[in-house]
């Protein structure tokens, strides 16, 4: 699994203009129609992390069109690879792979008590409890769970407190499900990315390297 990532505040929005048009079609629409304008140009980059990573491993082909599977996850028709993107406010992640993938970002977040109750397990809650740094536990916690739903495609659907991934008695209960999770923190947030292997270390990604692969061959 391959991951990479890039802080939105290093990007400038003539540049994100620039980008946009570069996206898939199947995604400009839906991303124009995003009011809120921080989160908009966060979309517009985590999907250009997704055009840069497949030019730049296949340079001069064209884009394969997006499909959607009933839930509503995107997927890449024909042979492309595997993919799921999240961004944040400090962070825009991408996850590739050539089996089904997850990945979320999540600034660090401290939750109330009743967010923790709806979305932990009892065990999970235990933990939190007389953890140190309930931040960073809780926003693990919640970026495993999300990671792993984005992961089989079920999305909001699934009740995010039945996952339970505090461990107990020696136990690896993440392989209870069936896959492997890779957490890193990163410009104040937390990445977890989920699938069939542990991802590579995340790759950051400048505006200037976007730059090179994706404008200079649109031109060319």
């Amino acid at each position: 699994m391959q991951l990479c990532y890039a802080d939105p505040s290093a990007f400038d929005a003539a540049f994100l203009q620039r980008l946009t048009p570069l996206l898939p079609p199947e995604k400009q629409q839906s991303i124009a129609k995003i009011r809120h304008a921080p989160t908009r140009r966060q979309a517009v980059l985590a999907w250009g992390l997704l055009v840069f990573a497949l030019r730049e491993t296949a340079p001069g082909e064209p884009l394969p069109p997006l499909g959607f599977t009933q839930t509503g996850k995107p997927f890449l028709t024909g042979s492309g690879p595997q993919f799921n993107l999240s961004h944040t406010d400090t962070l825009v992640c991408l996850a590739l792979d050539d089996r089904p993938v997850g990945v979320d970002a999540q600034t660090l977040l401290t939750p109330s008590d009743g967010v923790a109750k709806r979305v932990l397990s009892p065990a999970e809650l235990a933990l939190l409890e007389t953890a140190r740094d309930k931040a960073a536990l809780f926003t693990a916690f919640w970026t495993m769970k999300e990671a792993y739903v984005k992961r089989t495609g079920e999305g909001i659907a699934r009740d995010l407190k039945a996952l339970d991934f505090a461990p107990y008695d020696g136990l690896d209960r993440f392989a209870a499900y069936g896959c492997r999770f890779s957490v890193f923190r990163l410009h104040g947030a937390v990445m977890t990315a989920c699938g069939e292997a542990e991802a590579e270390p995340p790759r950051p990604v400048t505006q200037q390297m976007l730059e090179a692969v994706l404008l200079s061959s649109n031109h060319s």
